[in-house]
């Protein structure tokens, strides 16, 4: 989700191959984001064909910026003062 919140849309491709990912694993979990409707899965064309893009929601956008919230809130607690 950090990827997608960051880049917006991204191929199958850079995401498995940067983020060191298994292609049964990227899979599971995108589908999981899909059905949560945090992102959505397309089919685009490009000079060599057919490519799976993946673009973040809106909702994806809400809920990514919820999580950081309550994760800098978290971090801020435990910190050392």
């Amino acid at each position: 989700m950090g990827f997608l919140y960051r880049h917006r849309d991204v191929s199958y491709t850079r995401i498995r191959d940067l983020l060191e990912l298994t292609d049964g694993n990227l899979a599971s979990h995108a589908e999981n984001l899909e059905d949560a409707g945090y992102i959505e899965t397309r089919r685009a064309w490009t000079q060599s064909g057919f490519e799976t893009r993946y673009r973040i929601t809106q909702s994806g956008v809400s809920s990514f910026q919820t999580y950081l919230q309550e994760l800098r809130r978290f971090l801020d607690e435990v910190e050392p003062e």
